[in-house]
């Protein structure tokens, strides 16, 4: 055993890899993302960015029924992606240790939505679930759940939260595991074809009912394995008030209770089916219990079920309305709510607090995409059009200063939203801007759809080779999967593939940019315009560029200071002081597409 500082995303790769993962799957997502490519640097594992979480799902699933341990990793928004694979994996079971990593963001710091998957996973899909409250924890947990996995022939999934993903801490690490296994297919087909087919072995009962009750039977196996689990674990003390951390909830309650001063009666919580027996031995006894958990009240709920059927008289306080419902929690939070509970009193409702001008989202200096809002911002303020969105660094388009994405929802929305838009009677223009990452995890169904419904749209496709916003992982458009170079897929001969008029453009060039937009606009039909340049940020490092550097400085006799440099096209070299544009050459990366922007000319 030795002890090195990790981050919980390098201590969640290094418990699978001592558990003797062989195959990982995930879609990049903040905040599991660098999960997937830790797990990569084992010689051992076979690591892949998949299209989309469904896939990676399906691909470490597989890897399971191959006997080869494997483990599909997203964050919460891919979960409700693979949803469907959940929903039918729970019901056939797995072989060898199958691990989920299903990664939540309370309160949505880098997130479209705040959700919690603990529904979705185990309320839901009725499987088990560990929730770390430390870096250490969660390496445990990982190894944990591939020995459990196997033994109860289950999805295990581990729900860290952002504070454990990115947190870092000692860890008291293994060794790798040694051991190889072979690749054995065995066919069971009773077992793993869902299908609504009759079995005469059990009486004409269809299939999916068989499963369902082979699931439900496997409850009372976990209910006695959590109860035994290392990861709950009571700490007694004096009084009748009681608290339960889960998971980060815990971390922050042993951080309340030394800010307190006194020691507190705890249950700590971090499995998924309850441990029952220890939770009532916990709350007999007390008045009330305050629970901790992000986000939403599952425990508070399963707690209260269970006094409910044991006849057990508790107030139980929590997410459900005693604390904030939405949000995540934090050390000062918690310690309110746990002084408060202590006083008998209701938590206290927040103050007011002063405003903070808050910085606005944008894309780095010299991004091709801000070159690709201004032109398409210039067609749509001319046509009176509509830009429905997507996931991406261009989604800050739809911010101060762009204002220019009307919607924007989850990975692929953008098309069938922006033909639904036409399809419901708009007279004007719509418009689909989506990221090339994201026109392949799930803008291809709905470009389908479109096309085969015969849409009227145009579809912009931000084509800069890579997934920028989560790290630079590769997509099938780029010229390199996790392991080795590809030959890339190209957005608009696959959108051409599928019937639509296709236009290219380098969206530096904005009146180029522009103008093509206009021409694929004024077209009928599915239009699909790529605009290709690379990411600055990460092949600008490698010497690869899509634009001609320059200098760029301003004319202060020409610069009248009307700001539109600022107002409209928002990059973050470019300032007003005393009445004029300033442009920072430490953060000018000489793309120019200011220049464009400037219609007095005073940017050269």
């Amino acid at each position: 055993m030795q002890k090195e500082f990790m981050l919980g995303n390098e201590a969640i790769a290094r418990g699978a890899a001592e558990a003797g993962v062989r195959v990982v799957a995930g879609y990049p997502g903040t905040p599991a993302t660098e999960i997937v490519d830790l797990c990569g640097s084992y010689p051992e594992v076979y690591a892949e960015w998949s299209a989309n979480e469904k896939h990676a799902f399906e691909v470490a699933t597989a890897a399971s029924l191959t006997n080869q341990r494997a483990m599909a990793v997203m964050k919460h928004n891919g979960t409700n992606a693979a949803t469907d694979f959940l929903m039918h994996v729970n019901f056939t079971g797995v072989r060898a240790g199958l691990v989920l990593i299903t990664a939540d963001d309370p309160g949505g710091l880098s997130s479209q939505c705040e959700e919690d998957t603990r529904i979705l996973v185990h309320n839901y899909a009725h499987l088990p679930m560990f929730d770390p409250s430390s870096v250490q924890e969660a390496y445990a947990m990982t190894r944990a759940a591939f020995e459990l996995s196997e033994k109860t022939e289950l999805v295990f999934a581990l729900r860290p939260v952002m504070r454990i993903n990115h947190a870092g801490g000692l860890v008291e690490t293994g060794e790798l595991a040694a051991q190889s296994r072979p690749a054995e297919f065995v066919i069971d087909r009773k077992r793993f074809v869902m299908s609504a087919v009759v079995e005469k072995e059990s009486g004409g009962e269809l299939r999916p009912k068989m499963r369902h009750r082979w699931l439900n039977a496997k409850q009372a196996e976990l209910k006695a394995l959590m109860e035994e689990s290392p990861f709950n674990h009571v700490e007694k003390a004096p009084g009748e008030t009681g608290f339960i951390g889960c998971g980060i909830g815990y971390a922050f309650l042993k951080e309340a209770e030394r800010i307190h001063g006194a020691k507190l009666p705890i249950l700590k919580l971090s499995t998924l089916p309850l441990p029952e027996g220890k939770v009532l031995d916990f709350v007999r006894g007390l008045k009330r219990v305050v629970v901790f958990e992000e986000v939403e009240p599952v425990v508070e709920n399963l707690l209260k079920q269970l006094c409910f059927e044991h006849k057990i008289v508790l107030e139980v306080l929590g997410r459900s309305g005693y604390l904030p419902k939405e949000g995540e929690l934090s050390a000062n939070l918690v310690l309110t709510a746990v002084e408060a509970a202590l006083a008998g009193r209701p938590y206290p409702d927040p103050a007011a607090g002063k405003y903070v001008p808050a910085r606005t989202r944008t894309q780095c200096s010299g991004c091709s995409h801000r070159g690709l809002l201004v032109a398409l911002k210039e067609v749509v303020g001319k046509n009176g059009g509509v830009v429905t969105g997507d996931i991406g660094c261009h989604d800050a388009g739809t911010f101060e200063p762009m204002n220019l994405q009307a919607t924007i929802y989850c990975m692929g929305s953008s098309i069938p939203m922006a033909y639904g838009i036409k399809k419901a009677g708009f007279a004007k223009p719509v418009y689909a801007l989506i990221g090339d990452s994201t026109f392949f995890h799930n803008g291809l169904t709905g470009l389908a759809s479109a096309i085969y419904n015969g849409g009227d749209i145009t579809v912009v496709v931000a084509y800069n080779s890579t997934t920028a916003m989560t790290g630079f992982q590769p997509h099938p458009g780029s010229a390199n999967n996790l392991n080795q170079p590809v030959a890339p897929i190209d957005p608009g001969a696959v959108a051409a593939a599928m019937g639509a008029k296709v236009f290219r453009c380098n969206p530096y060039n904005v009146e180029e940019t522009a103008k093509v937009i206009s021409e694929a606009t004024a077209e009928q039909g599915v239009k699909v315009v790529v605009a290709e340049a690379l990411c600055y940020l990460k092949f600008g490092r490698e010497g690869r560029l899509s634009f001609t550097p320059r200098t760029v400085k301003v004319d202060e006799a020409v610069c009248n200071g009307c700001g539109l440099c600022v107002r409209t096209f928002g990059c973050p070299a470019i300032t007003l002081a005393d009445g004029k544009a300033v442009i920072e050459p430490s953060a000018c990366n000489g793309c120019a597409v200011c220049v464009s922007v400037c219609k007095r000319g005073a940017m050269k």
